[in-house]
């Protein structure tokens, strides 16, 4: 399980792996990591001359502090993304493309300690980032990365629920049908309405059809000027999800 402290200062939040011997950081600098470990953790002191506390880092700060390669999914899809699958509940789900794996650190912590997620990632660009990212989780061993190309003759893999972060999603709806328990979900997150369209077209006997977009509106934390912020986050993508259940 990874060590891993919240360094807090007043401009600036970073990962601080305690098991290292050496930590590097931007606006402070390198030092021996030891010089951490006596620090209580909500309590402040100095440290080259920042103001610092340790705090325990939350899934947001993973989030926050992950290191970017493809575009990755946004804590307003991700939330919902995470309550749908059943994740909290789940023995084993299956991702398909996992990029940088914000979806992945949080579908990880719902799943431990008991259930297992089942990551594809063919890219081995977007791998090694992934990697990188996953190592920061405490709940990294509940994650089986596999380095392939997932395809339509992958072997099949009994599972809860099934989420694809892929152009394509139809092309493995009767994958899906053979590896999903009854009552599991299969689900993807898609950017265009085309690709909407053509997943549902794929989705004929499958029940509870449920198609979504989240709209977030932030608005600035100004006492003097409370309001909606300039600019809304929009548009990121369609989640699509049906139920594997067969009445017939």
């Amino acid at each position: 399980m990874s060590n891993l402290k919240l360094l807090f200062t007043a401009n600036h939040k970073y990962l601080v792996n305690f098991d290292d011997e050496f930590t590097d950081l931007k606006h402070i600098g390198r030092f021996k990591t030891n010089v951490l470990h006596n620090q209580e953790e909500g309590v402040s002191f100095q440290l080259a001359n920042h103001t610092c506390m340790l705090l325990k880092p939350t899934l947001q700060d993973l989030e926050d502090l992950i290191e970017r390669g493809p575009q990755i999914i946004i804590p307003k899809d991700i939330a919902w993304i995470s309550y749908r699958l059943g994740a909290s509940s789940s023995e084993h789900i299956v991702e398909v493309g996992g990029g940088s794996g914000a979806l992945t650190l949080a579908l990880a912590q719902s799943l431990a300690p008991n259930g297992k997620l089942t990551v594809f990632e063919q890219s081995k660009k977007h791998l090694k980032i992934l990697n990188k990212n996953i190592e920061k989780s405490p709940y990294k061993d509940s994650i089986i990365l596999v380095n392939e190309e997932f395809t339509s003759d992958t072997p099949t893999l009994k599972c809860d629920a099934l989420f694809f972060d892929s152009p394509q999603p139809w092309n493995f709806v009767s994958w899906a049908k053979k590896s999903l328990v009854p009552g599991g979900l299969i689900m993807a997150y898609l950017p265009t309405t085309n690709q909407v369209l053509e997943f549902l077209n794929h989705l004929d006997g499958w029940q509870e059809l449920e198609l979504i977009e989240n709209i977030q509106r932030d608005w600035k934390a100004d006492k003097n000027a409370l309001r909606p912020k300039n600019m809304s986050l929009g548009h990121t993508g369609f989640i699509v999800n049906a139920r594997n259940i067969d009445l017939h």
